[in-house]
């Protein structure tokens, strides 16, 4: 009985010394959806954390890009109040004269309580490609 008690007492102790951020290691967003739409990439999110998003920043790189570098989509979100649970839209103007798909990913979230949730290479957050060449505003004979 008392070794019982002595171990929740542990457990209970224990988890409030972790912030809750770092407790879990899983992705807080998961990226749903993304289409191209009259010269902007539309992205479809979840906020699957407890606490608000305040800040998301993607990766949204061109596959195949020969300067990778400057044919980069700034994609962030600088001021956002992302509530938990909910799917979010968010565009960004892009132009792709050239019909390149486009590889979104998640690149960081900085969560209401300052934290800043960066993926490491051990943790797989979905990853979304916007194929370009298929018009999906086009309805199917």
């Amino acid at each position: 009985m008392c070794r019982t008690v002595y171990l929740v007492i542990l457990a209970v102790a224990f988890s409030f010394s972790i912030p809750a951020t770092e407790a879990k290691s899983s992705c807080p967003v998961t990226l749903v959806s993304a289409v191209f739409d009259a010269g902007a990439a539309t992205v479809t999110f979840r906020n699957n954390g407890k606490l608000v998003i305040r800040q998301l920043e993607l990766n949204c790189q061109l596959i195949h890009a020969k300067a990778a570098k400057q044919e980069a989509t700034p994609c962030r979100e600088e001021n956002g109040l992302f509530f938990p649970g909910n799917e979010y839209t968010v565009s960004y103007s892009y132009q792709n004269p050239l019909r390149k798909p486009l590889l979104v990913s998640l690149r960081s979230v900085t969560l209401s309580d300052g934290y800043v949730w960066t993926p490491t290479k051990g943790e797989a957050c979905r990853v979304i490609t916007i194929d370009s060449k298929i018009d999906r505003n086009k309805p199917k004979n």
